[in-house]
């Protein structure tokens, strides 16, 4: 079976190589499923046997021996070197298809936050097809050991699998309403090109929709493939294309969303605290909206663009009334130092609070310390809320054997979303109307085609719905 690539607890020994061979087997199986082979050729390596090839595909030996007369029917030996055939065998595609019943799950809101789902076509059918970069093209399926260290090495597979392996969680828990996708990997390589070959090729019927991929540089080729067969389109990790489809969705809140709901937040909560900001030139934008919202907001100046006066910004904080610290910025530098030196001036009388309109990259860094975000209750707008211990965590890892991590829950909420509304009996575009802010496991999905980046009406469907987290006790809460 397929395992996550995420662990909260790091392995070692056994427990790491059983992990990276069973992710190693699941990757050969996505590449055999795109490349649509029936069977695939291996060559024997020291350890190899007849009974191991036999147990790890799920066939019998008289199975394999009917797959590759050549071998001798007189030694059960598997001579070093030879090359066998392998097939693509039911026993991995059933561990996709039909779960252990602990693996499935359904979040158990759904029924309060969308309407329709008493009026959901069942049973109905979808195809839909996953376009991510599985990178095949790096793999070395002849050696199973340089095949799991491309795999740990490799950010773009982990991503890609994670996703996948979501995906594959929503559809197990889709059968309870009657809805039965079948998926198709298909591999873009992060190259626009391979993925439009593989996406037109004469092989693959055309699906009810897609997904992919997670990168910019194919998202016109999604696009553009889905307008052709004017099929709904999901890219995952962005907030907006450069191609306008009014059927394409972008889950990732623009922002302008996600700043205007954390000041929003600010907004409504403010009890004449003293607002001090600290942006550079390239927020500046975002500088200017928070002081229009508080004009007497002290913006502490920077000096090269990157760094404070340590002891000129101490003395800007008051002992009387709590600080509000609002900081704008992508740069790694300036947040790690303006958290550390906010954090060393935190006493009984001063009381700091630190917010951003864009919680980016440069505040997700190992190198800044969650210590100092608690303390300071590091306060920022989201549109997913980190899953710990719940129903979700408990069924992926007793599928998959590891923790899900955030792509992983993306692909379950994004797959759910879209299948629910394609299942209702008057389409996708009547339960899109008629459906408000929805939070499955942790994303909340709220779509509007009056909001667009371009300003033009009807280019996509925008995700206009996000939350409010704050840092508080070592833990990411939410708190709206």
């Amino acid at each position: 079976m397929i395992l996550a690539l995420n662990h909260p607890q790091p392995l070692s020994g056994n427990n790491m190589q059983n992990k990276t061979r069973h992710i190693f087997l699941y990757l050969l199986l996505v590449g055999l499923s795109v490349q649509a082979q029936s069977y695939f050729e291996y060559t024997v390596k020291v350890g190899d046997s007849r009974w191991k090839m036999a147990q790890d595909f799920g066939i019998s030996l008289d199975s394999l021996s009917l797959l590759n007369p050549h071998l001798s029917k007189s030694s059960m030996e598997l001579p070093v070197g030879v090359s066998i055939h392998l097939p693509v065998l039911s026993k991995f595609s059933n561990a996709f298809e039909t779960p252990p019943k602990s693996a499935a799950y359904t979040p158990a809101q759904l029924s309060d936050q969308i309407p329709f789902l008493d009026s959901l076509v069942n049973p109905v059918a979808f195809n839909f097809v996953y376009a991510l970069p599985f990178r095949l093209d790096k793999m070395n399926f002849q050696d199973s050991i340089m095949g799991q260290k491309i795999i740990a090495a490799r950010r773009d597979m982990k991503l890609s699998l994670s996703f996948y392996s979501g995906a594959l969680m929503a559809i197990d828990s889709l059968k309870k309403f009657g809805i039965n996708i079948s998926p198709r990997p298909v591999d873009s390589e992060l190259d626009g090109t391979f993925l439009y070959r593989n996406l037109h090729k004469d092989s693959l019927a055309v699906p009810h929709a897609i997904f992919g991929p997670l990168s910019a540089a194919a998202n016109t080729v999604v696009l553009r493939y889905a307008q052709q067969h004017k099929i709904p389109a999901v890219l995952p990790v962005v907030s907006s294309g450069n191609l306008p489809y009014d059927k394409a969705f972008y889950p990732v809140p623009n922002e302008k969303v996600l700043r205007d709901k954390l000041l929003s937040y600010a907004k409504k909560t403010y009890r004449g605290q003293k607002v001090l900001l600290i942006a550079d030139r390239e927020n500046a934008a975002a500088a200017a909206q928070i002081k229009a919202l508080f004009p007497r907001a002290f913006q502490v100046a920077l000096a090269d663009n990157i760094s404070i006066d340590i002891d000129f910004l101490s003395k800007q904080l008051d002992s009387v009334n709590p600080n509000w610290v609002f900081v704008e910025t992508e740069n790694l530098k300036l947040v790690s130092s303006v958290s550390s030196i906010l954090n060393a001036n935190i006493t009984k009388k001063v009381k700091i609070k630190m917010f951003t309109t864009n919680r980016n990259k440069a505040f997700e860094n190992d190198v800044i310390d969650n210590q100092h975000l608690s303390a300071l209750q590091f306060c920022f707008s989201t549109f997913y809320k980190k899953t710990t211990d719940s129903l979700f965590t408990a069924a992926y890892e007793a599928r998959f054997g590891d923790y899900p991590e955030t792509l992983a829950v993306r692909g379950f909420d994004l797959t759910m979303d879209l299948a629910l509304k394609m299942a209702y009996y008057k389409g996708w575009v009547a339960a899109q109307k008629m459906i408000g802010p929805v939070v499955y496991t942790d994303h909340k999905l709220y779509y509007s085609s009056s909001f667009s980046p371009s300003g033009l009406p009807a280019d996509g469907l925008y995700n206009t719905a996000s939350f409010i987290m704050q840092y508080e006790d070592m833990d990411v809460k939410l708190i709206e």
